[in-house]
């Protein structure tokens, strides 16, 4: 019996998280309900409330899994470049509206950062989402400094300002996008980036 609740709870909570996704791609987080995602999933809202009680535990699971298929994304990348610097501005995909993940994305992405600046469990999830990001361009400047290509007194440091710097240029090319093309943002991030780990 146990193996069969949790073979319909890998088919269930996938099928939950993507119908969430298209409903707060259409609507936003604010108003995205319960019986919204339910309807979409082909669920009851009794079905929905076995695997996610609140709204705030289905958003929780949906921004994790949704982000985490972005860092996946953005690791694979990364990792078929050789170049440390190369892999720092890989990431620059980030900044092509064509991209399907593109708007779900930054209004996600948007909204989960008003949320966190009033509710601490939500601010939890923006951190995991921020150190994610660090850690994956922490281990570029790793290898650059390795290499001799970068001078870096603190790695985790310069990753931090390297995200920072990624998560400012997309605010202003994702809210201003009439004057902020996609390459002033390209061109922005890689000078930036140069100066931050003194590439030789």
């Amino acid at each position: 019996m146990y193996g069969v609740n949790r073979a319909i709870q890998s088919i269930r909570i996938p099928q939950i998280v993507e119908a969430a996704v298209e409903i707060i791609a259409e609507r936003g987080i604010k108003d995205t309900t319960l019986d919204l995602v339910a309807k979409k999933a082909g669920l009851s809202k009794g079905g929905l409330i076995h695997y996610f009680p609140t709204k705030k535990s289905l958003i929780e699971t949906v921004v994790k899994e949704f982000f985490s298929r972005i860092f996946q994304r953005g690791k694979e990348l990364r990792d078929s470049f050789e170049d440390p610097y190369e892999q720092l501005i890989s990431f620059l995909w980030l900044y092509n509206r064509n991209d399907p993940d593109y708007f779900t994305g930054y209004r996600m992405f948007f909204e989960i950062m008003t949320i966190a600046s009033m509710d601490r469990e939500y601010r939890e999830v923006f951190h995991q989402w921020v150190n994610s990001w660090v850690e994956l361009l922490e281990a570029s400047i790793k290898k650059g400094v390795e290499k001799g290509d970068f001078e870096v007194e603190d790695s985790k440091e310069a990753a931090k300002t390297i995200s920072a710097i990624y998560q400012g240029v997309a605010s202003r090319w994702f809210l201003d996008p009439e004057n902020h093309s996609d390459e002033w943002a390209k061109s922005t991030v890689r000078s930036l980036i140069k100066f931050v780990v003194s590439r030789k």
